[in-house]
């Protein structure tokens, strides 16, 4: 099994990868998109049960990606520079860039006309869940649509066709959460993937997603 891994070309482990960690998820939603504008009523809701789905389904995956990039080759060290007393400071800076980013982008989409669809959230789920799959979602999606696709994609590609490989595939998998969201992925998707590219630091990143998702979520606590 191990030598059949090893055998795999790039572009063989890349689709694998790709598709095992997000391939349900973007054909989700892409079908949500493909099936028309949904009622208000069916805009994207977050219950208990589908944060601890999401966190068993991570980590699972997580084991299986492990074994098929280890065997690979592939380590730790090649995906992320140690961690930095400086990366305390340096997450939240970069989500505030991405929060005042989407604010930008918000304020001229309703000055368009154009409606944004917010998701809904269950009550009173716990702070467990709600910090459980922040920390899991926040280093399951950058290690893998940031620093994977990256480091991957840049000798091939170039740098500028990996940045923006990495913030479509990331935004492909939030279409379902509707315009709101999307507004908020792309600039966020472009500032991470621009800052790993420049300084290989993954871990700032991680903070700054379970900072995002921490606080997106926390009205569910």
């Amino acid at each position: 099994m191990l030598e059949w891994l090893r055998s795999l070309s790039p572009r063989t482990e890349f689709v694998a990868v790709i598709a095992l960690a997000f391939g349900w998820a973007i054909v989700s939603s892409t079908a949500s998109v493909l099936a028309g504008p949904p009622p208000p009523a069916a805009a994207p809701e977050f219950t208990a049960g589908g944060l601890w789905g999401i966190v068993f389904l991570e980590v699972m995956t997580l084991a299986l990606l492990t074994v098929l990039l280890s065997a690979r080759g592939w380590t730790w060290p090649q995906l992320s520079r140690p961690w930095a007393q400086s990366d305390l400071l340096i997450g939240p800076a970069l989500l505030v860039t991405a929060y005042l980013s989407y604010a930008l982008l918000a304020t001229l989409a309703s000055h368009s006309g154009v409606a944004l669809r917010e998701p809904t959230f269950e009550h009173g789920v716990g702070w467990a869940a709600v910090l459980g799959v922040s920390v899991v979602n926040g280093f399951y999606e950058e290690a893998l649509v940031c620093a994977y696709v990256i480091v991957a994609l840049r000798e091939r590609w170039g740098l500028w066709p990996a940045i923006h490989a990495s913030t479509a595939i990331r935004t492909a998998y939030h279409l379902y959460q509707g315009s709101a969201g999307v507004l908020f992925i792309v600039p966020l998707g472009l500032i991470f993937a621009g800052w790993y590219a420049r300084t290989g630091r993954l871990w700032p990143l991680i903070l700054a997603h379970v900072l995002a998702d921490a606080l997106a979520l926390s009205v569910m606590a």
